[in-house]
């Protein structure tokens, strides 16, 4: 019995097989590791580096200490950027979540055409964020577009305003345009969280009487907290770095009314080649993104456990 837990338990610690078991998995997570530094660590230190200084792509700066970062945030237009950024993600996250967990919702039922259905479900993520932005853009167009066919040619209204022509319209568009793509991704993680989820349990609640808000609440939520948790940090973050769908709509217009920080930061990098403002504003970016995530993690995980929500 004592040599069955020994075995169990593994080599000991300072043992030469958990030495030689320490070695073999350091070399085998080596070139993960590596890649990781060089693709994301290095870059993000070197970001670091230059918001500290006021270098330009064609000479290197001296040392300003947080300069950059005291012009950004008392410049106007940073300030309306970083506003806008806020709106456009709070927006992104919200339409895009609650796309995804309807979508999942409905493809989790039984009905004719559901494998087609969860099929096509995958499109909107196979075209690239540009792709997204540049059919939108003709969709939305205001001379032929396909929402004015169907607003002025079948009646709804006599005109057809663009709605990339308006501040709050173009934003508006932004926002759906990126949304209808990340909504997908949400869908296909949320379906999955609902595969895993046992079918006595819905059964019995229904036996219980429970309506199917009740069931939703109480039940499904609890049961794709670690899900939600993952979508809304993947869109969180999505949201506050979305540059491509925007700038293929109305590279940062009409004016500055799509103007967000990402948009702001390739301004400041390639028309300006101010490469220190640009690097400040890429480290306030990449905080508010990251830190907002994992607060939002945090709070989804407040509670202690899935199971006590599952009642």
């Amino acid at each position: 019995m004592t040599e069955a837990k020994a075995a169990l338990r593994g080599p000991r610690r300072h043992s030469p097989l958990a030495r030689s078991n320490r070695r073999f998995g350091a070399l085998i997570a080596a070139p993960a590791v590596l890649l990781v530094l060089g693709l994301i660590a290095w870059p993000a230190v070197q970001t670091l580096v230059y918001s500290l200084q006021d270098s330009t792509f064609v000479r290197q700066g001296s040392w300003n200490g947080f300069e950059n970062f005291i012009k950004l945030f008392s410049s106007e237009k940073f300030m309306n950027s970083l506003g806008l950024t806020a709106v456009y993600a709070v927006g992104f996250l919200v339409l895009s979540t609650a796309l995804g967990l309807a979508f999942a919702l409905l493809l989790n039922q039984e009905f004719r055409g559901r494998w087609l259905a969860r099929g096509l479900l995958i499109v909107p993520w196979a075209f690239p964020w540009v792709m997204v932005g540049i059919i939108w853009k003709w969709f939305v167009d205001g001379d032929v577009g396909v929402l004015r066919a169907i607003v002025v040619d079948w009646g709804f209204a006599p005109e057809f305003v663009a709605p990339l022509s308006t501040k709050n319209g173009a934003v508006a568009i932004a926002i759906i345009a990126a949304a209808w793509r990340q909504s997908s991704l949400a869908a296909l993680l949320f379906l999955a969280g609902l595969q895993t989820m046992p079918r006595e349990i819905h059964e019995a609640s229904l036996v219980d009487g429970a309506s199917t808000w009740q069931r939703f609440t109480h039940m499904t939520v609890p049961w794709l907290r670690p899900v939600i948790g993952v979508v809304i940090i993947l869109n969180t973050i999505s949201g506050f770095m979305q540059f491509d769908v925007i700038w293929a709509l109305t590279q940062g217009g009409p004016g500055n009314a799509t103007t967000v920080l990402s948009i702001y930061l390739y301004q400041q990098l390639f028309v300006d080649t101010n490469l220190g403002l640009a690097s400040a504003t890429s480290v306030v970016l990449g905080v508010l993104a990251l830190g907002l995530g994992f607060i939002f993690v945090k709070l989804m995980y407040r509670d202690k456990g899935i199971s006590e929500g599952v009642q």
